[in-house]
């Protein structure tokens, strides 16, 4: 039989629960998006045909990201690309996807360089295998990053990433500064007192039908 404390801990636990899904569900609908093609395109490794897929980010690690891309109901898997966090400052945030391709001469695949989520703090540079990467930064005439060609998705975590210039020099990957916004500090303002004891009455609440139910169990036990 649970003790009050035990009753307690699981009241604790599920108004965690309560605090912290909708802000996870709300970083995962925004950090995917629905990706209508018209012709080929290449994302990464992988050359995706006209159609309708669904975009998403896997979180991998502080430095990169992956970019997977399915259909839409997420049965089939037609690409898994590196990604590099881009930032932007926060007011350039869209409230709808944007994806910005490299330049292409007349007659070749257009490359995703860069798609931005929506309402996301970055965007995510797309990573180029570097025969591929060699090939856009030249008519593209901007820097790409690239990974070898032979790497495979086991090994996303820690390749070791490039930047491929338009000279077709192949340079060490450093990851961009964060963006600093010079702004003048606003007034320091107080928040109104009937906005902040929402979420510890609801705690409140919990705990208190948590020790209540213990109360019960042990009075029951003592009787």
């Amino acid at each position: 039989m649970r003790t009050p404390i035990t009753l307690l801990a699981l009241g604790a636990f599920a108004t965690l629960l309560v605090a912290t899904a909708p802000a996870a569900l709300a970083q995962s609908e925004r950090e995917n998006s629905t990706f209508t093609v018209t012709e080929p395109v290449d994302v990464g490794s992988f050359t995706l045909q006209p159609g309708t897929y669904l975009i998403k980010v896997v979180v991998l690690e502080s430095n990169r990201n992956m970019i997977q891309v399915t259909n839409e109901d997420q049965t089939k898997v037609f690409a898994s690309v590196l990604a590099t966090p881009h930032a932007i400052v926060a007011n350039e945030a869209a409230p709808t996807s944007r994806y910005v391709y490299y330049a292409t001469a007349p007659g070749q695949r257009k490359a995703l360089r860069t798609w931005y989520a929506r309402e996301t703090t970055n965007g995510q540079d797309i990573v180029y295998s570097r025969q591929r990467a060699m090939e856009i930064a030249v008519v593209a005439k901007a820097p790409v990053i690239a990974i070898s060609d032979d790497v495979k998705e086991t090994e996303y975590k820690t390749a070791t990433l490039t930047i491929v210039t338009p000279e077709q020099q192949v340079k060490p990957y450093a990851a961009p500064a964060p963006v600093v916004m010079l702004a003048e500090a606003p007034p320091v303002r107080h928040l109104p007192a009937t906005a902040s004891p929402v979420p510890l009455f609801g705690l409140l609440g919990l705990l208190s039908v948590g020790g209540g139910l213990g109360l019960r169990i042990l009075s029951t036990r003592v009787s």
